[in-house]
């Protein structure tokens, strides 16, 4: 007998419309909000140039491959995402984790090529290419903690709104130079997942450790935003920007996991959820 499917959030909706409402005022008032807080952005969609003529402190060519460390350290992001979509292979689940799982999966391959061809030389073109991997990933990693966290048919809705909202969000920063839509997607959707945490794994869930997707998602923003300060204190043997391309692929452990076959669920809570619905 299965466990019974358990209620969509009320907190959840909540959260879920605040943070569309947010957006939606981002992409409309965007430009006037960021002309008005001073947040100025170059061809590049950064603030910061080095002196060099990209955002990024590490520009060492090595085997003839310019800005090396930052674009091979993307290959770790799209073998992980490989690997997902290989394990996804193994063992049937419920439908909108699968499809949650595939999104997160391929976003992370998209983004390891992207942001691979990106560095290489980086230009505005090529850093949309490099977001919109990072849009689909991030739809995926938020319809996984709603289908772990409030249900099956919610999680499928999330993702018909999240891809083309995220997508768009990727895309504005070269076309209007709008970036507080792309902001509010990024934080506002971890934020969202925070508040997933705390919540109950529903019936059906596999157990996929959310805090660790936060913790990992931190720490790679945080070597991101000390590119230059990492790059200074391993005395130039690595940047924090190229550590957080590793960080990131590290994304993908919480998730593999959770689905590796015969696994019945992530966590504590979750086995004790499979158990009681196989005595019942």
């Amino acid at each position: 007998m299965r466990l019974p499917a358990v209620a969509p959030s009320p907190a959840f909706g909540r959260w879920a419309v605040a943070l569309l409402l947010l957006w939606l005022l981002a992409l409309t008032a965007g430009p006037a909000l960021a002309e008005a807080l001073g947040l100025a952005l170059n061809a590049h969609g950064h603030a910061q140039l080095h002196a060099h003529g990209h955002p990024f402190v590490d520009a060492r060519t090595l085997l003839g491959i310019p800005n090396a460390m930052d674009v091979l350290t993307n290959a770790p992001l799209a073998l992980a995402g490989l690997w997902g979509l290989l394990v996804m292979r193994r063992r049937a689940r419920p439908a909108a984790t699968r499809q949650a799982a595939r999104v997160f999966f391929v976003g992370l391959l998209v983004t390891g090529l992207g942001s691979a061809w990106y560095h290489w030389a980086p230009d505005p073109a090529g850093l949309v290419w490099d977001r919109l991997g990072m849009a689909v990933t991030f739809s995926g990693a938020l319809a996984l903690a709603v289908v772990e966290r409030v249900g099956q048919a919610p999680a499928r809705q999330a993702l018909r709104v999240l891809l083309p909202v995220a997508l768009l969000s990727a895309m504005l920063p070269a076309s209007n130079g709008n970036v507080l839509p792309w902001a509010v997607l990024q934080f506002g959707g971890m934020a969202l997942i925070v508040r997933l945490a705390l919540l109950k794994l529903v019936a059906g869930a596999i157990g996929i450790r959310l805090g660790a997707l936060i913790g990992l998602y931190a720490l790679a923003k945080l070597l991101e935003l000390g590119d230059e300060a990492v790059f200074r204190a391993t005395a130039g043997a690595v940047s924090g920007h190229s550590l957080k391309h590793l960080v990131a692929a590290l994304a993908a452990w919480p998730v593999i996991a959770a689905l590796v076959p015969g696994r019945e669920g992530g966590s504590p809570d979750g086995l004790r959820q499979n158990a009681a619905g196989r005595a019942a």
